[in-house]
C-alpha cells in the first residue's frame, strides 16, 4: 500500500521491507518504441471470458484494507490534470488542497487544449488563495476544450503569481530532482505527460510513485449517461502508450489505480451534499461556483462531451460521479480501499485487459477494486448515513476534507503547506 512507500524513503538507519513485488532499485531506464514494444507487444482483442475467469481468481487475493491511512511525514505531489471537462478534477485539486500532509508543489494540464487548462487552474488556486502552486503546461494534443473553460477564459496566466512554465514536464523532473524524498505523482487526466517525463528524464521514475484514475476490469457496473462496463476509460484511451508507460517497472513500486469498480461509487449526496452547501468555506464557494458554470454550460451545448451527464445532475441535490477524488485519496494512504495486484495491459483502443499471472505481456499492477465494507460496484445506496463500511467512512471523510476539517485543523482553515509550495522554475510565460 501506499502508506508503505512512503514509509520506504524515510532515513536509511531504519531500512524497511519491501511491499511490492516490482519494486526496483534505483536506476536508469530510457524508455523507446522497441523497449515498449518488447513488453507489451500488440494488443487488438481480448477475451472477455478469461477476462471475467482471471477476475475471479483475484478477487479472493485482495489484499487486506490499510491500516495505517496517514504516512508520518509531508508528501511533495505533483497533480497532473486535465481539469476543465469533467468536474471531478476540480473537487479532486480541492481535496489535495486541503489534506494536510499532501503538499502540492506544481499542477501540470494534460490533453487537448492545456494552455486553456492552465487558465482553470489559475484562477481556482488564485480564487482560493494557493497561487503559490507552479502551474506547469503539459503536452498539447488538439485544441479541444471543456465546459468550465468560458468560466476562465479571461484570466491572465501572465498575472498568476505563482508562475506558469511553458514546459511542463521540464519543471515535473525539476520538482522530482530537488525533492529529499520520493514525490507522488497523481494521474487524473490522460497520461501523457508521464510518458514524456519517463522518456526525457527517466532518471525521475526511481523516484515517482503513481496514483492514477483509470482502468475498468469488473464487469456490469452500469454508468450514469448508458454504458455498462467494461469500457475504454477515458484517461487510457485518449493516449493509450502513455497509459502503457504507467505499467513500466521503471517506477517506483506499483502503479496504484482508482478503477471504475469503486471510483463510480464516489458521489455526495443527501445529509452530506447539504454539508457542503451550508458551507461558508471559500474554498467550498469557489468549488460549487465552478460546478454551477460546468454544469450550465455542459447543459447548453448538446454537443459538450458532458452533456448527458450534466444533464442527469441538479447541482442543489449531488455532487456529480467525484472519480478523481480516490486517486488523490491513494495518494494520502487508501484507507478504506482494499489492493489487489493484477497483470494488465491496456489494448489498443484503451480498454484494461487482465492477463495470466505468468504472462510475459503487461505488468503487474494495484487495483483498489473493493472497499473494506465489501462495497463494489454501485447496486444500492451507499452515501453518508446509509450504508455502512468503507464507502461511507471515505464519503464522510471527503466532505470533511472538502469544507475544512481534516484531522487536528480547526474548520474552514487552509492547510498552511497550500501556501509553501515554491516556485519551480524561471521559464514562466
Amino acid at each position: 500500500n501506499s502508506a508503505g512507500f512512503w514509509s520506504r524513503s524515510r532515513a536509511r538507519a531504519k531500512p524497511q521491507p519491501r511491499v511490492v513485488p516490482l519494486h526496483l532499485e534505483a536506476q536508469s531506464h530510457t524508455m523507446d518504441a522497441m523497449s515498449v514494444g518488447l513488453l507489451f507487444g500488440s494488443v487488438t482483442f481480448w477475451n472477455f471470458g478469461v477476462l471475467l475467469w482471471l477476475l475471479a481468481a483475484a478477487l479472493p487475493a485482495a489484499s487486506a484494507a490499510i491500516a495505517d491511512g496517514s504516512p508520518a511525514q509531508p508528501v511533495p505531489v505533483i497533480l497532473d490534470t486535465d481539469i476543465g471537462t469533467f468536474m471531478d478534477d476540480s473537487f479532486a485539486l480541492a481535496m489535495l488542497l486541503r489534506t494536510p500532509h499532501l503538499v502540492l508543489k506544481l499542477l501540470v494540464t494534460a490533453s487537448h487544449d492545456v494552455v486553456g487548462r492552465a487558465r482553470v487552474a489559475a484562477k481556482h488556486l488564485s480564487l482560493v488563495g494557493c497561487d503559490a502552486v507552479p502551474i506547469g503546461i503539459g503536452v498539447p494534443s488538439d485544441n479541444g476544450t471543456g465546459a468550465l473553460f468560458p468560466w476562465a477564459a479571461d484570466y491572465d496566466l501572465r498575472a498568476y503569481r505563482g508562475g506558469v512554465r511553458s514546459d511542463g514536464v521540464a519543471a515535473m523532473w525539476e520538482v522530482v530532482e530537488s525533492s529529499p524524498v520520493p514525490v507522488a505523482l497523481i494521474e487524473i487526466g490522460p497520461h501523457t505527460n508521464a510518458a514524456a517525463l519517463l522518456a526525457r528524464y527517466p532518471r525521475a521514475a526511481s523516484r515517482v510513485q503513481i496514483f492514477a484514475m483509470g482502468g475498468s476490469v469488473v464487469p456490469h457496473i452500469k454508468l450514469p449517461w448508458g454504458h455498462e462496463s467494461p469500457v475504454a476509460t477515458t484517461n487510457e484511451r485518449l493516449d493509450v502508450p502513455a497509459a502503457r508507460a504507467l505499467l513500466l517497472p521503471a517506477w517506483r513500486g506499483q502503479t496504484q489505480w482508482a478503477p471504475l469498480a469503486t471510483t463510480v461509487n464516489v458521489s455526495l449526496d443527501g445529509a452530506l451534499w447539504r454539508r457542503i452547501g451550508a458551507s461558508p468555506s471559500p474554498a467550498v464557494r469557489v468549488l460549487l461556483e465552478c460546478y454551477r458554470a460546468w454544469w450550465s454550460e455542459s447543459r447548453r451545448d448538446t454537443k459538450c462531451i458532458t452533456h448527458r451527464e450534466a444533464s442527469s445532475l441538479d447541482p442543489a441535490t449531488s455532487s456529480p460521479i467525484l472519480f478523481d477524488t480516490e486517486a488523490v485519496h491513494l495518494a494520502a494512504g487508501g484507507l478504506w480501499l482494499s489492493l489487489t495486484p493484477l497483470r494488465v495491459n491496456f489494448s489498443d483502443d484503451g480498454h484494461t485487459i487482465v492477463l495470466p499471472p505468468e504472462s510475459r505481456r503487461g505488468a503487474v499492477s494495484s487495483f483498489a477494486l473493493n472497499w473494506t465494507g465489501g462495497e463494489a460496484a454501485r447496486g444500492g445506496e451507499a452515501a453518508g448515513g446509509r450504508g455502512g463500511g468503507g464507502l461511507a467512512a471515505f464519503l464522510s471523510h471527503l466532505t470533511d476534507t472538502l469544507v475544512g476539517l481534516p484531522p487536528g485543523q480547526a474548520p474552514d482553515r487552509p492547510a498552511p503547506s497550500r501556501a509553501a509550495a515554491v516556485r519551480v522554475g524561471a521559464d514562466s510565460l
